[in-house]
C-alpha cells in the first residue's frame, strides 16, 4: 500500500530515508517468523510532517493483537489519569471506544448507559459487562451505529490510523450534536531531543510524526473544538474535543511549519553509534547477553545491528509474551528474573521506560551489566 499525498494535509511527499528487512509485525509468535518488509520514510513538501510512503496492509499488521495489557507503573498511572478525566464525560452516556481488545478502560468505569468497543482483535479472556456490546471489526468508513454516540474515546490509536482526517470525519459523524471525543497519544515530540526513540517513533504501526500542532490542525479541520489539552509526563497527551456545529478553516502553514529532518537523521546517526558500542561489548564479553523488550525499538535495533546471533533471548515484563519468540526472530522471551544469580549483559534501549526497568533488573542481579 502505498501513501501517495500527505496523510495531514494531502500535499506532496518526498522519499528520505529506507531501512531494509524489517519486521512486518509488532508481536510475540509461538514458532519463528520472520516477514519483513522495507521501512520507507518521505516528508511532506508543504506541513513537513515526517511518515511513511509505504504501508502494510491492516489486516496483515494486525492479524494477532497485542495490547492487552499494558504493563509497568508508567502506564498505571496513565489509565488512572485517562479514567480519571473522563469519568464525569460518559457519566449516563453512550460511549463509542475505538481500538481497545481487553476493555481496560470500560471494565474500570459504570456510570455509564451503554458502551459500544470496536477492535477486530477481542481478548477471550474478559468476561465483558452487560452493557459493553464489542463489535469485532475495524473502524473504517463502512463502521456505522444504528444509533449516535454521546461520547468517542481512544487510547494510543490515533497514532496507527493511517488516514486520520477519514478517521476523523467518521467519529464526526457518529457522535451526536455536541457530542465529546477524548483520545490519549504518545508524546512523540520528546523523541526529537532525546533519542529515546529511532526514526522519531516512526515506523510500521506508528506511520506519521504527530504533536501538538499537527494534531490541533487535524482537530480544527474536521470541525472539532479543543476543550483541553493534558500532559502526562513525557509520556502522553491527553485530548478532549467536541464537536463543532460550524466549520473551522485554518491554514497549514499555523499550524504544522516545524521541520524534524535534521533531528531524525540525528536519531539515525545515534542508534548506528549505539549498535556499534553493543556490538564491542557482545564480542568481547563470555557473559550471556540478553535484550530488553519485546518490542519495536528492539525489532529495529536487530534489524539495523549484526548483534542478534550472539543474543540468548529477550526479556520483558508481558506474561502474555513469556514463551513466544519476537516476531522476526529466533529469539524466545523470558521473564527478567531469569537473570538472577547470572553473569549476564542486558541491552537496554526501551524507550521511555528506562528508568523504571533498569531499577527493575538492578533489584533482580546488581551485578548484570547494562549496556545504555
Amino acid at each position: 500500500m502505498k501513501r501517495l499525498v500527505c496523510s495531514i494535509c494531502n500535499s506532496q511527499l518526498k522519499n528520505i530515508y529506507k531501512l531494509n528487512n524489517v519486521p512486518m509485525q509488532l508481536s510475540c509468535v509461538d514458532t519463528p517468523l520472520n516477514e519483513s518488509n522495507t521501512l520507507s520514510f518521505s516528508q511532506c513538501q508543504k506541513c513537513k510532517t515526517i511518515q511513511l510512503d509505504d504501508l502494510i496492509n491492516l489486516s496483515t499488521l494486525y492479524s494477532k493483537s497485542h495490547n492487552y495489557n499494558s504493563v509497568g507503573t508508567v502506564w498505571e498511572k496513565y489509565f488512572s489519569l485517562f479514567i480519571e478525566n473522563i469519568n464525569d464525560i460518559v457519566d449516563n452516556k453512550t460511549v463509542l471506544e475505538v481500538g481497545c481488545p481487553s476493555g481496560k478502560i470500560a471494565m474500570k468505569l459504570k456510570n455509564y448507559k451503554k458502551w459500544y468497543m470496536a477492535e477486530p482483535n477481542k481478548n477471550p479472556n474478559i468476561n465483558f459487562y452487560d452493557n459493553i456490546i464489542f463489535i469485532t471489526k475495524y473502524f473504517d468508513e463502512s463502521f456505522s451505529l444504528d444509533e449516535k454516540v454521546d461520547v468517542i474515546i481512544h487510547s494510543h490509536l490515533f497514532e496507527h490510523i493511517y488516514e486520520p482526517n477519514l478517521f476523523l470525519t467518521n467519529c464526526y459523524n457518529l457522535l451526536s450534536d455536541n457530542g465529546e471525543m477524548f483520545f490519549g497519544v504518545p508524546n512523540m515530540q520528546t523523541f526529537v531531543d532525546s533519542n529515546i526513540c529511532p526514526f522519531l517513533g516512526v515506523f510500521f504501526e506508528h506511520t506519521v510524526f504527530l504533536n501538538k500542532e499537527n494534531i490541533t490542525y487535524l482537530l480544527k479541520t474536521n470541525n472539532f473544538d479543543i476543550i483541553n489539552i493534558i500532559d502526562y509526563e513525557n509520556h502522553s497527551t491527553l485530548y478532549h474535543c467536541k464537536k463543532s456545529s460550524l466549520p473551522i478553516l485554518i491554514p497549514v502553514k499555523e499550524f504544522c511549519v516545524q521541520n524534524y529532518f535534521d533531528s531524525f537523521f540525528n536519531t539515525l546517526d545515534y542508534y548506528k553509534t549505539f549498535i556499534k558500542e553493543c556490538n564491542d561489548v557482545i564480542d568481547s564479553t563470555t557473559k550471556d547477553v540478553y535484550i530488553f523488550s519485546a518490542s519495536y525499538n528492539t525489532q529495529i535495533l536487530l534489524a539495523m545491528g549484526a548483534f542478534s546471533k550472539k543474543i540468548k533471548g529477550i526479556l520483558d515484563n508481558s506474561k502474555d509474551k513469556e514463551g513466544k519468540y519476537l516476531y522476526g526472530y529466533n529469539l524466545q522471551v523470558f521473564h527478567p528474573s531469569i537473570i538472577i544469580n547470572k553473569k549476564c549483559v542486558v541491552i537496554l534501549k526501551n524507550g521511555y521506560y528506562v528508568n523504571e526497568v533498569f531499577i527493575q533488573l538492578k533489584n533482580l542481579n546488581k551485578e548484570v551489566e547494562i549496556i545504555l
